[in-house]
Parts: structure tokens; sequence; C-alpha cells
């Protein structure tokens, strides 16, 4: 296969998260090369099916490197389509590499690249202060599954919590936010915008589904109506183990805005060591397997200053463990999976799976994807908000 450039620009004007959300949407396999006349010599990203695998610049490797080039908002890019022989030394999704990168760029941790080689002291080009709401985008759009359009204004509800309906939609342009409402107050979680999908993937399914957050225009939005027919067809012909598995991320998304909302709203919702659980899935456990949740339970938990934070709890016919064609985004790199006395799970092979996913349509895959990248951004935002 011959090597191309099929991307140009300058960070100056796209910033590398969202330069990478692009690649990752449209799964580019290849290599992203950074220049800029503040670094000596170039930066080397290397992406397989949209995912960030490795990356190189002098002396640095891996995440290490690809973090340092959050600061080079001085530089140029060219994207080069081609294959990518590199074992995957970066573990994290990609979102979470974002997240993380913009979030130690705002911290101070990672050096600016500027005039004489030092860091600027102008105003960060990117925040993930917790008084603005990250935005998810999405892939190009693909027309095949749209039957219809919708115009919205500033400010009209599009979804209300707590209200039964099934319509999905693609964001063909505008912004949208992602709100719940709880006794105590709103609580806004994220932003969607172009080519972001709103409602749950599995929501077309459910005879008198009821919304669980409410969605809100911000500014002129016109969405795309899917052809839930079509899209319910094609959900009908996965396997029952690939189902499963969608229902499964689809209750961790759910839990997550659920948490997301009471951080938003002060509470604190850490817990202490849970002794009463033993440790599966993550660093000094012996367990990096897919596991199928068959008895107990296992609850997700992220280290934090006063503790842990309790991402999410699973039970039957759920799924813990890295699902590597998914990039979720939780254990064993970025969480730990404590399960129950009575925890029975089978070791899951994902392979066929992940053969499953490979040919099933592009809107399907997209709509999925969207959703992992919704739990990323959404786990993003707890941790800022538990700071």
């Amino acid at each position: 296969m011959t090597s191309k450039v099929v991307l140009r620009g300058s960070l100056a004007f796209v910033g590398l998260g969202e330069l990478l959300q692009q690649l990752g949407a449209n799964n580019s396999t290849g290599v992203l090369r950074l220049t800029s006349s503040y670094a000596g010599s170039s930066g080397l990203i290397y992406l397989k099916d949209g995912n960030p695998v490795d990356a190189e610049h002098d002396s640095l490797t891996g995440i290490e490197a690809l973090n340092s080039f959050f600061g080079w908002s001085e530089a140029e890019f060219e994207f080069i389509d081609e294959p990518v022989n590199r074992d995957r030394v970066i573990k994290k999704g990609r979102m979470e590499i974002i997240l993380d990168g913009l979030r130690m760029l705002d911290d101070g941790l990672i050096k600016r690249l500027g005039p004489g080689g030092g860091a600027e002291e102008s105003k960060p080009a990117s925040k993930t202060d917790t008084d603005e709401l990250p935005v998810i985008k999405g892939p190009l759009i693909d027309y095949v599954y749209v039957v219809d359009e919708e115009e919205f204004a500033d400010g009209d509800e599009i979804v209300e919590q707590d209200r039964f309906g099934n319509w999905f939609w693609v964001i063909l342009s505008g912004t949208v936010k992602i709100i719940k409402k709880t006794p105590d107050g709103m609580a806004p979680i994220v932003k969607l915008s172009d080519g972001a999908f709103i409602g749950s993937i599995i929501s077309f399914l459910r005879e008198g589904n009821i919304r669980s957050a409410t969605v809100e225009a911000e500014g002129n939005v016109v969405l795309g109506v899917l052809d839930s027919e079509l899209i319910a067809q094609e959900y009908a012909n996965l396997s029952d183990d690939m189902q499963n598995l969608l229902i499964s991320m689809d209750k961790r998304l759910k839990q997550m805005t659920g948490l997301c909302a009471e951080l938003v709203l002060g509470r604190d919702v850490s817990v202490k060591d849970p002794v009463d659980m033993k440790l599966r899935i993550g660093p000094g456990a012996d367990e990096e397997a897919v596991l199928k949740i068959l008895k107990g339970e296992a609850r997700i938990l992220r280290k934090s200053g006063n503790g842990y934070l309790p991402l999410c709890t699973l039970k039957n016919d759920d799924f813990i463990g890295h699902i590597g064609f998914l990039n979720t985004p939780h254990e064993p790199y970025s969480a730990v999976a404590y399960v129950s006395d009575d925890f029975e799970g089978e070791a899951f092979d994902t392979s066929v799976l992940s053969g499953e996913y490979d040919n099933i349509s592009a809107t399907f895959k997209n709509m999925i994807q969207n959703m992992m990248t919704s739990i990323s951004v959404t786990t993003g935002r707890v941790l800022d908000l538990s700071k």
C-alpha cells in the first residue's frame, strides 16, 4: 500500500485533542507527524483504527511522548495514511488520552512550546475547567440511515427526562447540552456536536422507553432522524453476546451520568476501600481476561484522594475487563474491578465479537463508538469534578 498524506493543518486552528477525535471517529490508521520551529525534531503518533498505539519524540516514547504533544500549540501536522506495524505500547483509550492530556496541560504539568523554547504565558487554548462542558463530536455523517430532518431553536428541549420516547437522532449541525434533572437541581453533564448521536443505543428496542436525561439545544440545531426500523433490524441480527455487551455498556453510561450529576451538585460520592470484596481486575490482580458475569456483582472503582470513586456496579450478563475493539475506558488501566464473595464469571473470548463488529454497518458502528466516547468523556468529567 502506498503511503500518502491525507490531512494537513495547524494545531493553532485545530487542537490536538480535536484532531485525535476526528481521526478516531474515522477509524484512521497511519502516522500523525507534528513539526514545530520550537522543537528540535518532529513528533510522531502512530494510530491503528483511530487509536494511538505508540508515539515518539527525541528520547520520549509511548504515552510520555504523546502527552508532551498537547503543549505543541505552535505546530503543523500532517496525517500519513499507511499501515502501522507497531505493538500497542499506549494502553489508554483515545478519549482518556485526550482528557488526561488537556487536564495535565491546564495543571501546568506539560510544557507549552513557544518563543524562546520556554513555557508560554498566554492563556491556555483548551480548558477542562468544571465550568466548561466537554464537547463530544462524531465522525462524518452517513445519510443512508437519515429519513428526516428536524430543526430546534436555542433553549428548545429536544428530549425531556423521564418522558417516554424511542426516537434516535444524529446531529447534522449545532450543539446540544445533556442535562440530568434531580430533586436538588439541574446537573449539566456534557455537550454533543456535529456527527454525535442523541439517544440510547438500545432505546428503540424497548416498549415505553423512558429517557434518562434531558437534551437541550444550544443555539440553532439541525438533527437527522434515523431509521429506527433499520437500526432495530441490524441489532436483531447481532449475536446474543454482542447484544448483551452493548446493553452492558449502555448500563455503564447511565450509571456514569448519574455519578457525574451527583458531583456537579457538590456531593461526596467517594467510598472507602472495599474490604468486603476481592480485587479481580487491576494492578496487583492475576486476572487479565474479559469476564462475563454469571453470578454476584462487580464494582468498577477509580482511586481518588479520599478513597475510591464508584464508577459503576455490574451484575449478571454484564462484562468486565478491557475489550480492545470497543476501547473500553475503565479496567484494568484506569480503574479496578472488585467482586463480591459469591461472584462467578467465565473468561470470554472477544475475538469472535471483534469479527462481528467489523462486519456491521458504518452507521451502527459509529453509534457504538459514540456510546464508548460518551463513557470516556463522562468519566473524565467525573475525575475533574472529584478533585
